[in-house]
């Protein structure tokens, strides 16, 4: 914990050098203003943590809050330049200051408690034990099939079932799962397929008997203790629904580690620090638990969205259920190895989410108690799929122009210390994590670059979000190409 903290610490003075550098008492107040900010909602947090229903302070305001706010920040800030090349520089740096500074002055401290909350909650006895149905969607997954289906079977819960739906797969999927048919294994098809997941979890669960149902993707193997560490959270009874902690297992070359860091800092920051609210976005579809009753109750997966799984978790949310995630669930899934297939699954993923964020956007802009949903998460999906992006865009407009004026030093320093910051940040989500098997050379490439091609793709799939709504189009799920790894996989029980 000592190196987290002390992580820690460098990314709060890097924050305050970077205030300094751009300089200005604006500049300084605009600083503890979004400190205040931040501490208001740590406050909040308390809150969250003694009563999972308690009513946010300012709930409906918040969100327009937390888009206002940067702008004014950034307008104060650039108010005492002259020049105004310098002020449209200064005014984006300040934005993307005060949303960084909120994001992680805010995310960071709540993911290292979350973790120390759940290494004393790992000691508690596991007393409650329901039935258990792992439903496996799977379409010409030939070459993973077998695996998945056998650490399930190794998984040291019981009791569970397995229940394999194969969507009209057209290699040998059906004849490969058949083989492990029997009084724990369901292997079902479905005869038309190929529209996407959500059909296919739907039919398993008309199968299934668990009252707690995990769902796993078919390239996904899992740790030996997974299920129970689902199951243990949902020992609570406020919590009805649990994310899976997902590992990238096929570290093969350099695209591939830059995604492991990916996952690594979505889930270590992002999910442990939403997970104090209860108020966890999206459960991976890659493993995911929820209640029986609370699937059947939102009306189970709804069949238009090609992201059934960030849908399923808004429309749970929306209901006022507490939905956490559990580091000790891990995953191990294989992700795109070429440019080309992250690309397709990128593309669908960020389509599928601002096609929910459309779907569900009464969240935002009718009456109605959303809670931590209205206050934290769509402003924080906003936020990183359009708003950052939208404000990187012209910070390399801004770049250019100020390289054309001169501003090369000044400039050089303070992009210096934004990238040192976002190295901090990505070092202390790995820390968190307790990974080892993480390259820190590729962390610069994670943090300049390889999040610039997500951020692109993101804004394209806003646009063809937009365009496929005045078209009265929607989309179609894609496939990715799986290697079908056969090394054995790591179980983390003692080492996470």
């Amino acid at each position: 914990m000592r190196r987290i903290y002390l992580t820690l610490s460098l990314i709060y003075l890097n924050m305050v050098v970077i205030t300094i550098v751009i300089g200005g008492l604006l500049t300084f107040v605009s600083f503890l203003l979004t400190v205040a900010m931040v501490s208001f909602f740590l406050v909040q947090a308390g809150i969250s943590l003694k009563s999972r229903r308690a009513k946010l302070i300012g709930e409906k305001l918040l969100p327009y809050t937390i888009f206002i706010f940067p702008f004014i920040v950034a307008l104060l800030t650039s108010y005492e330049i002259q020049n105004i090349y310098e002020r449209i520089l200064l005014s984006i740096l300040a934005f993307g200051l005060t949303i960084i500074s909120w994001h992680y002055l805010f995310l960071v401290p709540l993911a290292i408690y979350y973790k120390n909350l759940e290494e004393r909650e790992r000691e508690e006895p596991l007393l409650y034990r329901p039935m258990v149905s792992v439903i496996i969607p799977a379409r010409n997954e030939e070459k993973v099939i077998e695996h998945a289906i056998k650490s399930v079977l190794e998984s040291d819960y019981e009791p569970k079932e397995v229940i394999i739906v194969d969507d009209a797969s057209t290699d040998r999927t059906f004849e490969v799962a058949l083989k492990y048919q029997g009084s724990k294994v369901k292997v079902l098809r479905r005869e038309v397929g190929g529209l996407g997941k959500a059909r296919a979890l739907n039919f398993g669960l008309r199968f299934s008997k668990g009252d707690v149902i995990i769902f796993m993707d078919a390239d996904t193997l899992i740790g030996r203790d997974a299920i129970r560490e689902l199951v243990r959270k949902l020992q609570n009874p406020s919590i009805l629904a649990v994310s899976g902690n997902v590992v990238v297992r096929n570290r093969t070359n350099l695209l591939t580690k830059l995604q492991a860091i990916e996952y690594i800092v979505s889930f270590h920051l992002f999910r442990k620090g939403l997970s104090i609210f209860g108020a966890v976005p999206i459960i991976s579809g890659a493993l995911g638990a929820f209640r029986r009753d609370v699937v059947e109750v939102t009306g189970l997966y709804d069949v238009d969205i090609v992201t059934e799984d960030f849908d399923i978790t808004v429309k749970t949310l929306k209901l006022g259920r507490v939905v956490q995630a559990s580091s000790y669930a891990v995953a191990y899934t294989e992700v795109p190895e070429r440019l080309g297939d992250l690309y397709r699954q990128r593309l669908r993923w960020y389509r599928g989410a601002f096609e929910v964020l459309f779907k569900h956007r009464d969240v935002m802009f009718y009456h109605g108690s959303f809670g931590h949903l209205r206050a934290l998460d769509f402003p924080l999906m906003i936020m990183n799929n359009l708003l950052i992006p939208v404000i990187d865009v012209a910070s390399i407009i801004s770049i250019i122009l100020a390289i054309l004026r001169g501003l090369l030093i000044p400039l050089a320093v303070q992009v210096l210390l934004f990238s040192t910051l976002q190295f901090l940040i990505t070092l202390a989500a790995i820390q968190i994590a307790g990974e080892e098997n993480v390259s820190l050379a590729a962390i610069p490439l994670f943090a300049v670059g390889y999040k610039q091609l997500h951020e692109l793709i993101m804004l394209k799939s806003f646009i063809d979000v937009l365009y496929a709504k005045l078209r009265g189009r929607s989309f179609e799920w894609t496939f990715i190409e799986r290697k079908g790894l056969k090394q054995l996989y790591l179980h983390r029980s003692n080492s996470q």
